[in-house]
């Protein structure tokens, strides 16, 4: 099978799941389009959209923080441009290219003796970006430790997300640090396989910098705060009974969690699952509030994404994308 048609395969099938998943909801009560459409009122829309752009420019400021770990200081004006085109690139995939692929890949065509920097530092900031929702959702399962305690399935996705956190910090420790990676011997194995040592190497430089990235995680941690109070209006706004900020505070942080599995473009239709569930799980009765919301959100950030098609057609024409995921791999500096 070809590349081009195995990635056009992909693209139909996570778009099949996505169609699937929405016509699921639809039919079955769970997601009322019509509610949705009801709320897009003029004064809603742009409460939600400059709330949901908030989030999209601390993220983008994550990733400019981020890169000044290893000296490249971009002007901010560049750096969101190349993050609303990735963006775009998530809601509108060529196939099995990511928008954090293209706007890697931009980076590299500015600045291409820095390829190594610019493909790590989007690897870097997406684990960063999880690594905050992990925080935030072991924070709320402490806050209604009895909560989750008595709910089966949400125990054990408490209990994933524990150690997906405990092991992304073990990895940090030893990825960050050159002195502990050396320590355990690791770089005497990792020594034998070329490609994962050179990437290895990489994560090291950019340790060097350890406040730059604390800084990238609480910039992090305030995009998350922002996102949560978007879902704690929209609830306010509907009157939702029982809505609380602890139901926001438990249900948000672990759906976006979970709609960052990518069987779907965006997260859409994975998303309106999750936080239906999770929402009703933590409120204890029906309702649609979860499909509801998270339709909104993505719905905000889809008008962001737009906004990265204007930058993304002063660049580069389509075709030149071609190959994208061989471009992008790291080599030595």
């Amino acid at each position: 099978m070809s590349p081009k048609l195995k990635s056009a395969l992909n693209l139909a099938l996570k778009i099949a799941v996505a169609a699937g998943l929405i016509y699921y909801l639809v039919h079955s009560g769970h997601l009322d389009l019509k509610a949705v459409w009801e709320l897009m009122t003029f004064r809603n829309v742009l409460l939600a959209v400059g709330l949901a752009g908030i989030n999209v420019v601390l993220s983008a400021w994550r990733w400019i923080v981020l890169l000044k770990a290893r000296g490249l200081h971009i002007p901010f004006g560049y750096g969101m441009s190349l993050y609303l085109i990735g963006m775009f690139f998530n809601y509108a995939l060529p196939g099995s290219v990511s928008g954090d692929l293209v706007r890697g890949y931009y980076l590299v065509q500015d600045y291409p003796e820095r390829k190594m920097d610019s493909a790590l530092s989007v690897l870097i900031d997406r684990i960063l970006g999880l690594y905050s929702f992990f925080i935030i959702t072991l924070f709320a399962v402490a806050f209604d430790y009895d909560f989750v305690m008595n709910h089966e399935k949400i125990r054990a996705v408490a209990m994933v997300c524990l150690f997906l956190f405990l092991g992304i910090t073990a990895f940090f420790i030893l990825a960050f640090s050159s002195k502990l990676y050396r320590a355990t011997r690791l770089d005497f194995i990792i020594s034998k396989i070329p490609p994962i040592h050179r990437v290895l190497e990489g994560f090291q430089r950019f340790g060097e910098k350890p406040q730059i990235l604390l800084a990238s995680i609480g910039v992090s941690l305030v995009a998350q705060i922002f996102t949560m109070i978007y879902f704690y209006g929209l609830g306010w706004l509907i009157a939702e009974p029982g809505f609380t900020w602890q139901a926001v505070l438990f249900a948000v942080p672990m759906g976006f969690l979970v709609t960052a599995i990518p069987i779907s473009p965006a997260g859409v239709g994975v998303g309106q699952v999750a936080f239906l569930y999770l929402f009703e799980a933590y409120l204890g009765h029906p309702t649609q509030f979860g499909a509801i919301s998270i339709t909104g959100f993505q719905l905000s950030l889809a008008v962001w994404a737009l906004v990265g098609v204007v930058f993304y057609l002063r660049r580069r024409k389509p075709h030149e994308l071609d190959n994208l995921k061989t471009k992008m791999e790291p080599t030595t500096p």
